[in-house]
């Protein structure tokens, strides 16, 4: 039985560079060579390197926010090319470091929660219901451990822990199959950074998806997840059991 939830291969990424004077393309730099590899469902697969190495390119293929040069990308067995967005959201979310970005500034966490919800059933053709929609809301502030008061605030009234765990309950929302988290912790401290973890770990267990974790924090790798892609300086790359 073949559980690959993500296959990439083989895949290049190169970005044009012009000249300073006349703005003309004098060549290409290649950011992602020739990689292939793959996540398991359920398991949690980490990105590590400096900055640099193409740590962020990688996750612009991934979630198609930018075209590869060469190779394929498969994701739940399908190549990423044949998903409409539409379809591509319920597949693949990305958590940003910066959680705040995720959020609409002018609208309330409650609004945009039951927006995500709408969406999810509107993917998979589902007739939502008010009490559906309430029912999926007070689980995942249960699962978040969010306060029923964060409905009624605005992002800008949100801790940053706050704001965290709402950008990770829109995400849950749409019950993706894959979730990028894009160096999610970098900025908290290392207490946060614990909890953080755990959380992550547990919701990971109850919804079933795969995590693709990227880093440059070499222990927190080890710790969180099952395997490591090691991307170097050089355009090499191993990847390496925790």
């Amino acid at each position: 039985m073949n559980n690959k939830i993500l296959e990439v291969v083989s895949v290049s990424k190169s970005y044009p560079i012009y000249s300073n004077l006349l703005h003309i393309e004098i060549g290409r730099k290649d950011v992602i060579r020739n990689i292939s590899f793959f996540l398991e469902e359920n398991q949690t697969l980490g990105v590590l390197g400096p900055s640099g190495v193409g740590k962020t390119t990688l996750v612009k293929l991934i979630a198609k926010v930018e075209p590869v040069d060469k190779g394929e990308i498969y994701v739940d067995g399908k190549n990423i090319k044949e998903y409409s967005r539409i379809e591509f959201v319920s597949k693949v979310q990305i958590l940003l470091q910066n959680a705040y970005s995720m959020l609409n500034p002018k609208l309330k966490i409650g609004y945009l929660l039951k927006e995500r919800i709408l969406q999810y059933f509107k993917i998979n053709s589902k007739r939502p219901t008010s009490g559906n929609i309430n029912s999926i809301i007070e689980e995942l502030l249960e699962i978040t451990k969010l306060p029923k008061m964060v409905l009624d605030m605005y992002p800008y009234q949100l801790s940053g822990g706050q704001k965290q765990r709402v950008a990770i309950l829109l995400v849950l929302s749409l019950r993706p199959k894959i979730l990028i988290l894009d160096e999610p912790m970098s900025a908290m401290d290392v207490s946060l950074q614990a909890q953080m973890v755990n959380f992550l770990i547990d919701i990971k267990e109850k919804y079933k998806f795969s995590y693709l974790f990227i880093t440059h924090d070499k222990d927190m790798a080890e710790y969180f997840c099952d395997r490591i892609l090691v991307l170097h300086e050089d355009g090499n790359y191993e990847i390496k059991d925790s």
